[in-house]
């Protein structure tokens, strides 16, 4: 590298610096990785969105991209790995960063940034037919809990998911019946939606958006959202969490920085008006 580069990044390094981000030195970063900010994605639409018609627009495509492009001085990467490869990696306690975590008070395990993305509820996403013939009158919200109790239905769901605990422990009740299904893999949204279609499952529990992508990808308006009677209307609030250690907070500040700025970035407010018709707004 040139003497100017050098210059050039150590002057945008002593502005980072300057703003109280400091990017991890040669010895914390070697341990594992060599970036400051190493993001892990998992094929995951619309979360992620590795190919087709809006390859790098998803939900937290758009936002990485977003951050990376305002933290230029610092060292990023980005890695694609199936949901089991990187809960290999979240047992091995590496450095990393996930762009598409629910937002939750700091663990052992992860801290996490300010609010990036507001989810609409989770909801029942089932064929239309099918809640005509369960319900001729049209309901408002389903329950989960009555639906689990019915074991003539299948409920899927994405194997490494995880649900707000009014969801999950409905779920934890009935999960070792053989109509309750964890399918493993990759793209595990879209497949289940593609399983209800196929008429293998019955319903699954999921955000709007991804019935939104689902309907535009398979150009396929059979299935509906309802939300569910026992989480109601509330919204999810989507961060990033980064492994919690010394290298993990500083990406976290670096991100928090810039997140206010992104956020009102008209671009990343278009994406997600596009697939959640809702806007995060940080103090």
């Amino acid at each position: 590298m040139g003497r100017l580069n050098h210059l050039v990044i150590f002057a945008a390094l002593a502005l980072l610096l300057g703003q109280g981000i400091t990017p991890l030195n040669a010895q914390q970063t070697a341990d594992v990785s060599e970036s400051d900010i190493r993001w892990i994605k998992n094929p995951s639409p619309p979360f992620h969105i590795l190919d087709g018609h809006h390859q790098d627009y998803g939900i937290c495509d758009v936002l990485v991209d977003k951050i990376n492009a305002r933290l230029s001085p610092l060292d990023t990467t980005i890695e694609v790995y199936p949901q089991s490869r990187i809960n290999r990696l979240i047992e091995g306690t590496e450095n990393l960063c996930f762009p598409c975590m629910i937002k939750r008070q700091d663990t052992e395990r992860f801290v996490y940034s300010k609010t990036t993305t507001v989810y609409p509820p989770l909801g029942i996403i089932l064929r239309k037919e099918l809640l005509s013939e369960l319900y001729p009158t049209p309901p408002q919200a389903l329950s989960l809990v009555e639906l689990l109790n019915n074991d003539s239905l299948i409920f899927g769901f994405a194997g490494a998911r995880r649900f707000p605990d009014e969801l999950q422990n409905a779920i934890d009740v009935h999960k070792e019946n053989d109509y309750v299904l964890a399918l493993p893999g990759v793209l595990g949204p879209l497949r289940l939606l593609q399983q209800i279609d196929f008429e293998r499952i019955h319903y699954t529990l999921d955000y709007p958006g991804v019935l939104r992508y689902f309907a535009i990808k398979e150009n396929n308006k059979t299935l509906i959202y309802l939300p569910t009677t026992e989480y109601g209307e509330q919204p999810v609030y989507g961060a990033i969490g980064c492994t919690n250690n010394a290298w993990g907070k500083r990406a976290i500040n670096a991100i928090d920085s810039v997140l206010d700025d992104v956020i009102a970035d008209p671009e990343y407010r278009e994406n997600q008006t596009f697939w959640l018709n809702t806007l995060p707004e940080n103090p």
